[in-house]
């Protein structure tokens, strides 16, 4: 047995160096083969065949299109047999297998498709818990934006940006809360999230990130999408870690983000479902950009659905179109409007005051190893 841990004299390549044996001989023995992610060896990018089991539609989508021409889009693409294909509920569950079944079938469609949709994962009271915190959240952040005469979602912010530590405001309309930052905010999210929603995305996470150690959760944070907000450039959310060069498609998911609905799935149509590349976390990401976007899927969740995909999966938030659309669904009762969700002195300065702001509830769990720059910045928001 040499320094790397194979049975072979013969020099080791870079990867197998630092990801362990890449041999196919077998070895029963874990010790032998263990690499940076726990596994024995790195799991190969499956064949054509197994990891694109469906067709990629493609939609063209036109230089410049309608409120009304965009929610019909999002409404066909919604309807294509893509999602099923990642799409599992905890109701098939409960009788058939459990929960290991379950978190079996979470890490392969992970494995395969980079994104997984888990409907029916919560219950109404914990939708009810977790959407009054979002309401609390951003009415404290709006407030003390509009105290300092910073807007944040108006026709005069088009080009604004700013970081604070506890906020980012990176995209017209679209505010990335800090959950965990401190106590101007919140304290621990672990602290008020209900206790079964913790236990369910820790045992997610598990799943797909399964090693030596179990994944440490990186971040907690909200994202509050405004009426008007603008369409995201398209992104993963980080760089490979090796760079483009083919070794980074390879490896099994290092990081994961999984997003809480807590709105209806008709009622996100409108407010901006996120938009995903089925499949690209195994793909060059300089490639998608130029040349797979027109197969991009919302993956439309509804009120205590997951919705769960691997960082290097390259995706967009979607504009919030309530506040132009006049077939809007009715808001379901925790759902807040732009006036409504902050004292009534914020609607000027936040816009219209027209329409619903989408609530995104989101945690970043990784292998332990991984560290993840956040851009914020240094200054508290609630500093004088």
């Amino acid at each position: 047995m040499n320094l790397f841990g194979g049975n072979s004299t013969a020099a080791p390549s870079l990867t197998e160096s630092i990801f362990g044996s890449s041999s196919s001989t077998t070895d029963n023995n874990p010790s032998n083969n263990n690499n940076l992610f726990g596994d024995k060896s790195i799991p190969q990018q499956p064949p054509r065949s197994e990891s694109r089991k469906c067709k990629r539609p493609r939609t063209r989508v036109p230089d410049k299109e309608t409120p009304k021409q965009t929610l019909h889009r999002r409404q066909a693409q919604s309807q294509q047999s893509t999602l099923d294909h990642f799409t599992i509920s905890t109701q098939d569950y409960q009788h058939n297998g459990g929960d290991d079944e379950l978190f079996a079938d979470i890490r392969s469609l992970m494995k395969h498709h980079g994104v997984v949709i888990l409907r029916n994962a919560l219950s109404e009271q914990d939708v009810t818990t977790i959407t009054a915190i979002a309401d609390d959240t951003q009415r404290h952040i709006c407030n003390a934006l509009v105290a300092k005469k910073i807007p944040y979602n108006s026709s005069v912010a088009d080009e604004e940006t700013f970081v604070y530590k506890e906020l980012a405001v990176r995209c017209k309309g679209r505010m990335d809360v800090r959950y965990d930052y401190d106590e101007n905010v919140t304290t621990a999210a672990t602290t008020y999230l209900p206790s079964s929603l913790i236990e369910l995305v820790e045992s997610c996470a598990a799943s797909i990130l399964h090693g030596a150690e179990p994944p440490s959760l990186v971040y907690s944070g909200w994202i509050f999408s405004h009426p008007g907000s603008a369409d995201q450039p398209w992104h993963t959310d980080g760089s490979p870690l090796f760079g483009n060069n083919g070794i980074n498609e390879s490896l099994p998911s290092y990081a994961i983000n999984i997003f809480v609905g807590l709105h209806d799935a008709d009622e996100l149509l409108v407010l901006g479902p996120t938009e995903f590349v089925v499949g690209s976390h195994q793909m060059n990401p300089e490639v998608v950009m130029d040349t797979m976007i027109d197969t991009a899927v919302p993956a439309v969740i509804g009120k205590g659905d997951l919705l769960l995909y691997d960082y290097r999966v390259c995706h967009r938030g979607t504009a919030n179109l309530s506040s132009v659309l006049s077939d809007l669904p009715p808001p379901s009762s925790q759902s807040s409007t732009a006036s409504g969700a902050v004292d009534k002195n914020v609607g000027e300065t936040s816009g219209s005051g027209k329409g619903v702001v989408r609530k995104v509830l989101y945690q970043m769990y990784a292998r332990p190893w991984f560290k993840e720059h956040l851009n914020f910045g240094e200054k508290s928001l609630f500093d004088d």
